[in-house]
Parts: C-alpha cells; structure tokens; sequence
C-alpha cells in the first residue's frame, strides 16, 4: 500500500548552463508528493491501525525537512561563484547551496535524500519513504524512486 502526502514552497533557482531561460534566475511554486509504502498497520487498538502511516507524521517530517528549510529560500550550486558572491556580500536573503546544480530531478533526489529513513518502522510494516515528485510548473515534474 502506499500513501502521499503533499507540501507547496515558493523557491528560486537557476540552471548556470543551461542553453534556455532556465540560465537566469527565476522561482517556482514547488509541489512535492511524498510517497510512503508498507503494509497496513495490523496492531489491534494501536493508534494507526489501519494505516501505513499517520498523515501528520509524514507532514510534520516534510515541514521540518523540507518545506521550512527550502521556502522563499533560492537554491544555488554551489559551483556558480557569481550568486555565491552575491550571497556572501549580502543579508537579507535565505541561500540554500547544494553540491549540484538545481534541476527539478536534482531538487526531488535531494528531497528524497532529506527524508529517507527519518520515520521509523514502528510496527514491522516494512515502512520506507517510496518516491517523491517534485513538481516545477503546473505541467512538468521529476520522480526520484528508490
């Protein structure tokens, strides 16, 4: 069985070489699913019987890992000196560097990354983080799935 859970953030990025637009800085609405697996919590009376896991303990870890650490944040490779130089010299702004540069399928691996092991299998279910799509526009996303 699996399960998903949905977070939105707002976030800036660029591609540094890539041939398009997506060359200069920009932002998007970002919208990640976040897809558990396992098998059905079995536990007579145990508060998730039933589930394979608790929605609130899958949106209080993406919060945490995710959403509150990447929104209004703008992402940057941190091989592109320029931005970096901009970041450094300025304050008010809310630098997010990383050790690649920031497509939509870098951007759902390293959510992934983030999240990967962080709830525990309490009941034996075979609990474990499955995929997430990571949602650039409306029209365009990238799955990273173990």
């Amino acid at each position: 069985m699996k399960v998903i859970k949905i977070i939105q953030w707002d976030m800036g990025h660029r591609v540094l070489n890539h041939r398009s637009v997506c060359k200069g800085l920009h932002g998007h609405r970002y919208r990640a699913e976040i897809c558990f697996a396992g098998n059905l919590v079995a536990e007579e009376g145990a508060s998730e019987e039933g589930m394979v896991v608790d929605f609130a303990d899958i949106k209080k870890l993406a919060i945490t890992e995710v959403q509150d650490k990447l929104d209004h944040g703008f992402m940057v490779w941190d091989k592109d000196p320029e931005l970096l130089d901009f970041f450094h010299s300025s304050q008010g702004h809310k630098p997010v560097v990383v050790p690649f540069t920031p497509t939509a399928e870098n951007v759902a691996k390293f959510i992934f990354d983030q999240l990967d092991g962080k709830l525990r299998d309490t009941y034996g279910t075979g609990l474990r983080l499955h995929s997430v799509r990571l949602w650039e526009t409306p029209s365009s996303c990238a799955i990273y799935t173990r």
